[in-house]
């Protein structure tokens, strides 16, 4: 059903299994709450609109898999000198045979084995116990990181493969009810809104929800120790500008997101040619304001969101004129949602929480 595509990841892999249900695999950080901790107590809270869990199942860890390795003595290793690089640059051939046999020409390391060369063995820190070796500086070296399977249900499509406006707006609803539950009745912030974590579902496997919410891997409970500004949580297209700040996470900050989502999905994917939604001749944007969502620093970001969000006619002249014309229905509602979202404050918008 769906894979990240990146070279660093938890490696998240779902498939929908025979009787209706997702078993999702992903290396997840080896640090409380886990996603499986915080379901289950959304499930005792009562939260509506959350996806169920059916089964959990632990395979290994980082720390597990790395048990017994030990490095007390350092190595020096000879490197070759110009004389014999140039050496064996002479005796390469262009027309060399590649791994498996056939004949062409050598490629380069890929983009997964150049990022691993880069980054040698430092890509995490360690919660791991330390072993013998030869840092001593005493810091962790790597995330300890956690493989398991978790079987999920019900199973329903991403935000991003709505086939109506009606269908978009309906999913954007019910979930919205479900972070709103999720955060009252539960007590949990879920902190990554994104249409990655939003699905389409069948009202009768949905406890009546056209929408709900999945992963949370990212939630945090109400009052804990993870609540609050200390770093930027979240998918970057979609968080909301204090959050690109680093000033503050609430609720809010999560229906800002929500807005986020429901105008990338009618500026950019109702574009797609499958959803039949633009008509002969209108032509999408080559330079879209949405790709500045996630290009730069999370200080550009915010900024640039600052002057897309800063006024209705900046909303609809940098923003909204992206949408096919069959999505002007759903401007108005935009309109009215930008006004409960950026209420004026003085001169300006307040992007804070009430």
């Amino acid at each position: 059903m769906n894979r990240r595509r990146a070279i660093v990841s938890r490696g998240t892999t779902c498939y929908e299994t025979q009787h209706g249900h997702v078993a999702k695999f992903q290396w997840a950080l080896d640090q409380p709450p886990l996603e499986l901790e915080q379901l289950k107590l959304a499930e005792t809270m009562g939260v509506e609109g959350i996806v169920r869990v059916v089964a959990h199942r632990r395979f290994t860890s980082i720390a597990e898999m790395r048990e017994g390795l030990r490095f007390p003595e350092a190595h020096r290793f000879r490197l070759p000198s110009e004389d014999e690089r140039l050496s064996d640059m002479r005796g390469f051939s262009c027309s060399s045979h590649t791994i498996d046999g056939s004949s062409g020409s050598k490629k380069p390391a890929s983009a997964d084995q150049e990022s691993n060369l880069e980054n040698g063995c430092n890509d995490d820190p360690s919660n791991a116990e330390a072993k013998p070796g030869l840092d001593t500086s005493g810091e962790k070296l790597w995330e300890n990181k956690i493989f398991s399977c978790l079987v999920i249900s019900p199973a329903g499509r991403e935000i991003n493969d709505f086939r109506s406006i009606k269908e978009l707006l309906e999913c954007e609803r019910d979930t919205i009810r479900a972070h709103r539950s999720l955060y009252v009745e539960g007590k949990i912030l879920h902190r990554d809104i994104s249409p990655h974590n939003i699905i389409i579902t069948r009202p009768a496997t949905a406890n009546g929800f056209k929408g709900m919410l999945i992963d949370l891997d990212m939630a945090c409970t109400r009052g804990s120790d993870q609540d609050g500004p200390s770093h930027a949580v979240g998918t970057l297209p979609y968080m909301a500008v204090e959050v690109l700040l680093k000033i503050d996470h609430t609720y809010r900050h999560d229906v800002e997101s929500f807005f986020y989502v429901l105008l990338r999905m009618c500026g950019r994917e109702a574009w797609d040619p499958v959803k039949g939604l633009a008509v002969e001749g209108e032509k999408q944007r080559k330079v879209s304001c949405f790709q500045e969502w996630h290009t730069g620093t999370l200080e550009g970001i915010a900024g640039t969101k600052k002057g897309q969000m800063a006024n209705l006619d900046l909303l609809g002249e940098l923003v909204m004129c992206e949408f096919p014309k069959a999505l002007d229905v759903v401007k108005p509602l935009c309109e009215e949602l930008w006004e409960i979202i950026f209420p004026l404050k003085g001169r300006g918008l307040n992007y804070g929480t009430p």
